[in-house]
């Protein structure tokens, strides 16, 4: 495939889309004409899909502004060009989502830059670190080692090393099962860990961090894939399943073994690997004791969240890989437990057939993506693992799991959002922990608030602010507070094949969400509001800045769309949700397939929808669970 690259004239329309869009402000510099070739490298290094769509959208941009003036965009005068994208930033959904994108790559090229980190104090780097040398490393296959067709056996293999895979196959392999793991992303370790984000993406995410709904709204759905699965790219929170939805649990899906007490050994268990332990405050930082400020004033219980993250010295970069370490992540906690007792580990290979003998699964076979060489792995048990997006996926193809229809249904997301705000200290998000801090006070409600905050070159790329007021806000960076927010949805979604072996993932946010939605960014921002901000940018469409009270009740009474809120999703779940039931369900109460004897799912589309918090311990607890059982399995066969 020829390599990505921009005609003459798309260099021409970026700078010239880059002239007004970032302006020069008092302390930086005006966008300049070499950044299109940052743009074009970038583009490059991504997906081929990321850059024709940048492409389509440039040209749109250009072409146009002939409608109203006559001449493509690049050839308006300055204030005419920055007033028609203006127009572009206040039009439909289908032209702000363009300009986004547009905007987006302008931004990050010229904001991904040490030189304007430094004019504002903020740090660029992160402190270089050595990997530490470790035996089990000789247990890890990279993608590029499998030079030939080769074949394996063991008796467990799992396919995906997240929250749920790498758990059971630790504990299987510390139970003295042979366990094979397989994994499509690559082995990372910290000493790649740039704090980038662009570059991480490319290095830790799927599709770039890209993956996307469709629906009345579009919202990123960011997942990993790398060894240690989306463990490796989100913040390190950890919640206990709350005690209302193991409830909702037993009453709806007929899971009955699921009560507070029965869970309690295996939450203790992964707590115990994860070594979960509230936030420290010195590392949660002024972003933290603001929120806490207004919460404490307004009477909101409030709090540090509860992280697996040990040692965390405040690098600020948890989305983007831990350069320390700190956060126990599968790739430092679970995967290396397995490898040290003897489990082997192929990276960079990903698996396209489940092996299927007599109804039973008997393993599964996978292609590098290096080398293409066909990898089997044989099995007595095939766990899968590959994430609530790509399992129903892997389950469609082979025609499995059908019976109940609920195959690919009953998505939760977790919609998400943002509130930013101008305080009067610094809040210094570069060193500090990005989601260290919450206010529980509305949990019942199904509405979480969790810290959120993003190096500088990704919050440019996030506002949709361009030109003057852009470069104003950026410049004021070190006093640019951020928090967010996550709603128990009620929504469901579908996940459907999509084009080349992409999910199609269709997810409507109904209207009691949407509620929820607009009540998040109303209680954050009288949080903000109690806590002396000076001004508070909403995520909405149509809505204006918030200085006081009046301004905010103001746009309360405005008519809002799922489409005019800044959203995103995180936490996946349900699309092969568990149950008592063949007929209302895709797996059983331990993930084992109704229809496939010994092939299970333990990842998050095994767990029935909608969880209310940060999934992590819930899913290894249910693999805990899931490998006990099996273990038990595999005793009574070798007794056979």
């Amino acid at each position: 495939m020829a390599a990505f690259r921009f005609s003459a004239r798309e260099h021409e329309i970026i700078y010239r889309l880059g002239q007004v869009m970032i302006p020069a402000g008092k302390i930086f510099p005006p966008f300049y004409r070499d950044l299109s070739l940052k743009i074009e490298r970038k583009l490059a290094e991504s997906s081929p899909t990321l850059g024709q769509a940048f492409r389509g959208m440039l040209w749109t941009l250009e072409e146009s502004s002939r409608l109203r003036y006559l001449r493509p965009c690049s050839k308006l005068v300055p204030a005419k060009r920055l007033a028609y994208l203006m127009s572009w930033a206040h039009g439909s959904y289908p032209q702000r989502l363009a300009l986004r994108l547009v905007s987006g790559a302008i931004k990050i090229a010229y904001y991904d830059d040490p030189g304007l980190f430094e004019q504002i104090g903020v740090d660029y780097y992160k402190p270089p670190v050595k990997d530490e040398p470790a035996r089990w490393m000789q247990q890890v296959m990279p993608g590029d080692a499998l030079t030939e067709d080769t074949e394996l056996e063991a008796e467990v293999v799992v396919v995906g090393t997240g929250a749920g895979g790498a758990v059971v196959a630790a504990e299987l392999a510390a139970a003295g099962n042979a366990v094979v793991m397989i994994e499509e992303g690559d082995y990372t370790s910290r000493s790649q860990y740039s704090g980038r984000p662009f570059d991480m993406q490319a290095l830790l995410y799927r599709n770039m961090g890209l993956t996307a709904t469709v629906g009345n709204t579009s919202m990123v759905v960011p997942v990993g894939c790398t060894v240690g699965g989306t463990t490796t790219i989100n913040s390190g929170t950890c919640f206990r399943t709350p005690r209302r939805t193991l409830r909702r649990w037993r009453e709806q899906y007929g899971l009955t073994d699921f009560t507070p007490k029965a869970m309690e050994s295996y939450f203790q268990r992964v707590e115990a690997v994860y070594q979960v332990t509230d936030a420290e405050m010195k590392y949660v930082g002024p972003n933290g004791t603001i929120i806490a400020r207004g919460a404490e004033r307004l009477g909101y219980s409030h709090g540090p969240l509860p992280r697996c993250a040990p040692d965390c010295d405040g690098q600020g970069v948890c989305c983007f890989g831990c350069p320390t370490d700190a956060k126990r992540s599968t790739n430092v906690s679970y995967v290396p437990r397995a490898l040290e007792n003897n489990a082997y580990l192929v990276a960079g290979t990903c698996v396209d057939r489940i092996l299927i003998d007599q109804g039973r699964a008997v393993g599964v076979s996978g292609l590098s993506k290096k080398t293409g060489k066909r990898l089997t792995v044989k099995a007595s048990v095939v766990v899968l693992a590959c994430g609530t997006f790509y399992t129903p996926l892997m389950l469609m193809k082979h025609k499995l799991g059908a019976r109940s229809g609920q195959l690919g249904k009953n998505l939760s997301i977790h919609p998400a959002s943002n509130v930013g705000a101008l305080v009067d200290e610094s809040v210094e998000a570069w060193k500090t922990i990005p989601q260290g801090y919450m206010v529980d006070e509305f949990d019942e409600e199904g509405i979480m608030l969790e810290g959120a905050t993003l190096p500088l070159d990704f919050t440019a790329m996030f506002v949709p602010d361009i030109g003057r007021s852009l470069q104003e806000l950026m410049e004021n960076y070190t006093h640019l507070a951020s928090f967010g927010f996550m709603i128990e949805d009620t929504s469901r979604g579908v996940v459907r094949p999509g084009a080349a072996g992409m999910p199609l993932i269709s997810y409507f946010v109904n209207k009691q969400d949407l509620g929820k939605i607009l009540r998040g960014i109303e209680i954050l921002s009288r949080v903000y509001l109690a806590a002396g901000a000076r001004k508070i940018m909403p995520p909405v469409f149509g809505w204006d800045p918030i200085f006081s009270e009046t301004d905010l009740e103001a746009n309360l009474t405005r008519k809002v769309h799922a489409r005019d809120v800044d959203l995103s999703a995180f936490h996946p779940l349900g699309t092969c949700s568990m149950g008592d039931n063949p007929d209302r369900s895709v797996t059983g109460p331990y993930g084992e397939m109704w229809d496939v004897p010994n092939l299970f799912v333990c990842d998050g589309s095994a767990v029935p929808p909608a969880l209310g918090v940060n999934p992590q311990i819930t899913i290894g607890a249910l693999a805990t669970r899931t490998a006990d059982y099996i273990s038990d399995r595999l005793k009574t066969l070798s007794q056979i």
